[in-house]
């Protein structure tokens, strides 16, 4: 019997693989695993090269990382731990040589150095590549390639540094123990660790690292011993996670959020297709009943064809998600060296059955409304089922679903469903608008257009689902491209505006002093200053930061460092409350804070919540009594955590300051001056950086890019789709059009205007929803006002009409292939 059901479902399924709507829905199914499988195992490639990665260059078994320089007794208690501990000290620095300066990743080590691994120099750039055993002589520096080409400086070379100078005796060529190698762009160079102590660099500056030899027991005993003795101090250990794990993390997090849009048009696509697979299968189900089958048997049929599809799918999406793997593999290799393509068969199989399972639940509506149907409803192939609400609502349960795994930011989740949201009901609203009011105004009129737009209204309900799903598409594909552009020329004009073309981001007391002086003497603009001190959050609420949120996000790897904690007295002319209520001028309750209103939504932070700060190894907590946000005109330098400034009267901590300057084009060369004197200055140039705001945005327009390929094709489809669930009743129309005497020219001219209109809609409705998007993505991130340009979106409503206008004529045309003989049959 089962070979029998097999044999016919093959041979229904053989006569149905060239209808278009088959066709449509293998499209939608491949698109969809493809995607899904491409990120799946480009997620598992380089979350293996970073555990491979921590093994290599961790340059230890351990190693344990603070800001401040261990007592006596903490490097004793460190040292029961391990057989052999080697020091190392790191500081952020500018190196100077001929009124040239580059910051410079500054390592200082001794003669034990380096623990595991081999160091590696030469001579010079072109001589051969040897094996040190402890780094530079006393007054020596080597510097990596990078740094030779940037100060144009040679080996032999003296360059200054503060009140030292340094020879350049040989070329860095690779550190064993340089963990972010290959990730890490800063340019690095290393000194003697007695040349660190002679700089007198503030102590606060430099992070002490430890490289410990230890057993996997000796490993879990260090982590034990810091979280009680030293909470704020970091731990990497070989079986542990790579520093870039959780970041990596969350932009799988952001790609799977993003892969909302997909499945949304996946389900918009999939719902129009079930209208016409419905009366497809009720058709085949009622002559199977009809020679005396069972409903059972229609409905085993339709399962067993619905698994050979799949089936035939399966190799053909194995292919193309690895072929795409290696291409995104490609890519990556330049940010991560020496990462490997490689097959994961099983990871393949599990999430392509994962992608099976859920269309399967997409499916569901099909098999409910043939298992829950009489002979006599198979026959009147009544669309109009229930089942086909059940799409809808799978849908909505795996976007909510989709939406829970990968969302690390309350706040940025719920304005992106909320921008769908908005757009679905803005459309809705524009469509019937539209379409109600050109009837009622052109009814007095005669012409194809007044008629069109009569036929339109009569089909106002089919025709408003497929307005919201190639409207969706095309908003969704312009909210990809367009803010990107947007953006990048907004947030340059306003930095430029209000914080001047140099940037300080940090200055200690005395640098800021010098700074004023030399800003005064050269007769520079300082825009700006506001004073901050480094904080580490160890606990909220009592709880250890990790035990308390455990899903990684942005704000919970930001706190995982020092953060800049500012104070003030009045509220910042830049900032607004958003809940709570700001601390009184000269207020005794020192121990209040307010934070970023994002931070508060990520980390579900309320009010009256306390947070526990390590500041210069003391304890300090501190209780949430408001939450304030960014507001643009005076200036962007804002922090995320700000308390009263009566709290400095009890804190005793190093301070410094964030500034901006405006240069002109001759005072530039002074800079490197002022960094010889003081080399430990972090400031940056507007120009530096807008490049890294647009090497940034480069790479995400990359990958948007491919998204947005993958939005065009199912917008396609969706258009497509719509098409053809409609199109048994375009026939119908185009038929009783010719009844009267109409030619065939006539349907075309109709069916030509009738999607102009519809393309006028879309265009308006993702536009517009585009905007709004737009206005509340910059009022909620930046504070900022969107000023889309009017030339493109002019530009890119012609394009919009043009392209839905061509394409749905163009799919249209078999709705054209009626006549009167063929109306009077179906009657």
């Amino acid at each position: 019997m089962l070979t029998h059901q097999m044999q016919l479902a093959w041979y229904y399924f053989t006569q149905e693989y060239r209808q278009p709507h088959q066709q449509l829905l293998r499209w939608v199914q491949t698109i969809l695993m493809v995607f899904i499988v491409t990120l799946s195992l480009s997620s598992n490639t380089i979350q293996q090269y970073l555990q491979q990665n921590l093994q290599r260059l961790l340059g230890a078994d351990a190693v344990f990382t603070q800001k401040d320089k261990l007592t006596n007794a903490q490097f004793t208690s460190l040292a029961s731990f391990s057989d052999t501990v080697v020091e190392t000290m790191q500081i952020n620095a500018t190196l100077t040589f001929n009124n040239k300066w580059q910051r410079t990743k500054l390592k200082a080590v001794g003669n034990d150095y380096p623990l595991q691994g081999k160091l590696l120099t030469s001579r010079s750039l072109q001589s051969p590549v040897t094996i040190a055993k402890g780094g530079p002589e006393v007054g020596n520096i080597w510097l990596d390639s990078r740094l030779f080409s940037s100060l144009m400086i040679s080996v032999g070379d003296t360059l200054s540094m503060g009140e030292h100078n340094f020879m350049v005796s040989r070329v860095l060529i690779h550190e064993p123990d340089r963990l972010m190698e290959g990730h890490n762009v800063s340019m690095r160079a290393i000194i003697n660790i007695k040349d660190m102590e002679k700089q007198a660099f503030p102590t606060d500056l430099i992070e002490h690292r430890y490289l410990l030899t230890a057993s996997k027991s000796q490993v879990q005993q260090l982590i034990e011993w810091q979280k009680v003795q030293l909470p704020a101090a970091k731990i990497h250990h070989k079986n542990g996670y790579h520093p870039l794990a959780s970041f990596w993390q969350r932009t799988e997090n952001f790609l799977g959020l993003a892969s909302i849009v997909l499945f949304f048009m996946a389900a918009i696509a999939i719902e129009q297709i079930a209208q016409v697979h419905v009366k497809k299968e009720q058709y085949f189900s009622a002559i199977c009943m009809s020679l005396g089958a069972s409903r059972k048997t229609g409905l085993q049929l339709s399962l067993i064809k619905w698994i050979i599809n799949i089936l035939v799918l399966i190799p053909i999406v194995a292919i193309l998600s690895a072929l795409f793997h290696w291409l995104v593999v490609g890519w990556l290799s330049e940010t991560f060296v020496e990462v490997s393509w490689q097959v994961d068969f099983w990871l393949t199989t599990k999430t392509i059955m994962t992608c099976v399972l859920l269309f399967a639940v997409f499916h569901s509506a099909v098999w409910l409304n043939l298992y829950n149907t009489s002979v006599a409803k198979l026959f009147s192939q009544n669309p109009k089922s229930t089942s086909l609400g059940l799409v809808k609502l799978c849908a909505f349960v795996v976007l909510i679903l989709v939406a829970i795994k990968y969302s690390d930011n309350a706040l940025l989740t719920m304005m992106l469903v909320g921008s769908i949201a908005i757009t679905i009901l803005l459309m809705a609203i524009i469509s019937w608008v539209v379409l109600t009011l050109g009837e009622k105004v052109s009814q007095t009129f005669s012409g194809l257009i007044p008629f069109t737009l009569f036929m339109m209204k009569q089909r106002l309900l089919s025709k408003s689902t497929q307005i919201l799903g190639i409207g969706l598409s095309t908003f969704l594909l312009l909210f990809t491209l367009m803010l990107l552009k947007d953006l990048g020329d907004t947030m340059a004009s306003y930095q430029r505006t209000h914080d001047g073309n140099l940037m300080v981001s940090q200055a200690s007391q005395s640098q800021m002093k010098a700074m004023e002086q030399w800003s005064k003497l050269h007769n520079i603009g300082l825009r700006q200053a506001k004073p901050y001190l480094y904080a580490k959050v160890i606990k909220i609420n009592d709880q250890s930061l990790n035990e308390f949120a455990q899903k990684p996000s942005d704000s919970l790897a930001t706190l995982s460092n020092p953060i800049r904690l500012h104070w003030s007295e009045k509220l910042p002319m830049n900032n607004h409350v958003v809940q709570g209520k700001w601390w009184q001028i000269e207020t005794k309750n020192w121990q209040q804070i307010s934070l970023e209103e994002e931070v508060m939504t990520d980390l579900a932070l309320s009010l009256g919540d306390k947070l526990t700060f390590i500041i210069h190894q003391q304890n300090y907590t501190f209780t949430i009594t408001a939450s304030h946000a960014y507001k643009p005109g005076a200036g962007s330098i804002t922090f995320w955590m700000q308390i009263p400034k009566a709290a400095m009267q009890h804190i005793n901590a190093p301070q410094y300051n964030m500034a901006s300057l405006e240069l002109n084009e001759e005072q530039w060369p002074l800079l490197s001056q002022l960094w010889q004197e003081h080399p430990t200055i972090r400031m940056v140039s507007l120009q530096e950086l807008t490049k890294q705001f647009d090497d940034i945005l480069a790479m995400i327009t990359k990958v948007i890019s491919g998204f947005a390929s993958m939005i065009i094709l199912l917008a396609i489809i969706v258009i497509l789709s719509s098409i053809n669930a409609l199109e048994s009743k375009e026939k119908k129309k185009n038929s009783v059009i010719m009844s009267f005497g109409f030619l065939k020219g006539t349907c075309l001219q109709l069916n030509i205007i009738e999607w102009l209109i519809t393309a006028l809609i879309i265009a308006i409705g993702a536009i517009a929803g585009t905007y709004l998007t737009g206005m509340l993505i910059y009022q909620s991130q930046f504070s900022l006002s969107y000023q889309p340009n009017l030339f493109i979106l002019f530009i890119t409503l012609a394009i919009i009409l043009i392209a839905v206008t061509l394409l749905g004529v163009y799919a249209s045309r078999h709705s054209l292939k009626s006549s009167v003989k063929r109306l009077m049959a179906d009657v």
